[in-house]
């Protein structure tokens, strides 16, 4: 086991990061078919989580298989290397706090670069409020800004951030899963009022574009202000680091996988899993069972909650599984025929109260400078206008949005990657999203073990949220089934 994974076991624990679980019954499948692969642990999903944890128990001997229903490793890190610069439609920039993550690309591998210098280039935009562009300079007096006084020199994708970190209840990040935290477990809308900021000001500042949720009124503001206080300390403690795997960040997952003994089984899609005294079963739609004494599962729970589990979940663990959020998060990635923004003068990126959502041009060329693609991040409500279309008719939205709003851009762009996540089976959406009450409710209860049933994955991460939460859960899951078998 390595020096890394080894030290954070005390340190794992006494930090109270506890498994989630599930449990299921027996004898799902025909006898003809019944447990052909055998193992000391079962783990389904080859995302970082699933493979974090398959690597700490094979360290300590145990026999590991990983299963994963997709036809590719990465779970929700997802690299499109077929586009200019390998943009990523899931997990994105690996903030120079994350141990866990940069630990695994030098343990396995895959290389990695400081992307710092080009951020100021990917989060230079323009604002598109009411079908009009708006420039940084003209913003603090146009009559659209209705933020209140001390912040109108701010753009409102910035107040957001700026307002919680200032006005932030919790003394540390991890304050947020003490339960004297639990009063601050309503709405966001209903904190931001509490502090004397309008609905209109919440409108322009949070719904137009939310970054999680659809609305102010469904997400927590405990969870956000966890989400600020964490994103702080990342940058204070690694103030000029944030890095991308050359190659795209797909690349960490797959070297992780193609590190262990046994090769992770793919397009094996999870029906049901069975468990009694004797150990647990995988049952798979081809018919394969897979059998193990104890199964780790990091499926989410957006799509755990359309399985066959026996015996089944009770109480809060199930109120969770059937309840909590999921971001919904569609994602455009279109390719430039010509530079079009040196024609209207504007810079590429946009905020925009359109479909287009947020607006990010990618810089991952050889020269800092160089575009290599553009995203446009479609969430929430504006995932939803985007999902309910065919894809080729979604992909034509995108572009004849872009046609209107900036007509320099007609015939010179073309959507040369499209991620829907909720439509993918194996996510139904993106990272997790705490619902108002959801906090003070499960963070407890939910992770609690569940007979031979384990659960991890971002949405159990106490202490770390995406990528390196992912690697907390698998680590802390992975410690678990080792007290046990």
């Amino acid at each position: 086991m390595s020096k890394y994974y080894f030290s954070r076991r005390t340190a794992l624990k006494s930090a109270g990061a506890a498994a989630i679980t599930t449990s299921i019954g027996v004898g799902m499948a025909p006898r003809s078919v019944r447990a052909q692969n055998d193992s000391d642990v079962l783990i389904i999903g080859a995302g970082l989580s699933g493979l974090a944890a398959a690597h700490v128990l094979q360290d300590e001997g145990c026999s590991v298989q990983v299963i994963e229903g997709r036809g590719r490793i990465g779970g929700r890190v997802l690299s499109l290397s077929d586009i200019p610069g390998n943009p990523e439609a899931g997990g994105n920039g690996i903030g120079g706090g994350y141990g866990r993550v940069i630990d695994a690309a030098e343990r396995f591998g895959a290389k990695l670069n400081n992307i710092i210098d080009r951020a100021p280039l990917i989060l230079n935009r323009s604002l598109f409020l009411d079908g009009q562009m708006i420039s940084q300079e003209d913003w603090p007096s146009h009559p659209r800004n209705v933020l209140p006084e001390q912040f109108k020199e701010m753009m409102p994708w910035s107040f957001v951030p700026i307002f919680i970190i200032q006005n932030n209840p919790l003394d540390s990040y991890e304050d947020w899963y003490d339960p004297k935290t639990a009063p601050f477990d309503i709405s966001v809308h209903e904190w931001f009022r509490s502090k004397g900021i309008t609905d209109e000001q919440i409108n322009l500042a949070y719904n137009i574009n939310s970054d999680f949720g659809n609305s102010s009124h469904d997400v927590s503001a405990l969870m956000l202000m966890f989400v600020y206080a964490w994103g702080m300390m990342q940058r204070s403690n690694v103030p000029r680091a944030t890095y991308a795997a050359i190659g795209g960040n797909q690349r960490i997952p797959e070297a992780m996988a193609a590190a262990l003994k046994n090769e992770v089984h793919l397009g094996r899609k999870v029906m049901g899993i069975s468990s009694d005294d004797s150990g647990a079963e995988a049952h798979c739609d081809d018919g394969t069972v897979y059998r193990a004494k104890r199964i780790i599962s990091s499926i989410p729970f957006s799509v755990l909650r359309t399985m066959k589990i026996e015996p089944g979940l009770s109480g809060v663990q199930h109120q969770a599984v059937q309840t909590l959020g999921k971001q919904l998060l569609t994602q455009s990635h279109l390719v430039a025929k010509e530079p079009f923004w040196e024609e209207d003068g504007k810079p590429i990126g946009m905020f925009s109260d359109s479909v287009l959502g947020n607006v990010m041009a990618q810089h991952f060329g050889d020269r800092p400078e160089e575009v290599t693609s553009i995203t446009c991040w479609h969430r929430g409500w504006k995932a939803q206008q985007v999902d309910q279309l065919p894809e080729e008719d979604a992909k034509q939205m995108v572009l004849d949005t872009w046609a209107e709003q900036r007509p320099a851009s007609k015939g010179k762009l073309e959507v040369a990657g499209f991620k829907s996540w909720y439509n993918d089976p194996f996510s139904s959406g993106d990272w997790a999203v705490w619902k108002p009450g959801q906090i003070k409710d499960f963070i407890g209860k939910m992770s609690e073990p569940h007979g031979n049933l384990h659960f991890c994955g971002e949405h159990t991460a106490l202490s770390n949220r995406g990528m390196e939460g992912a690697m907390e859960s698998g680590e802390r899951v992975a410690f678990e089934v080792m007290d046990a078998i």
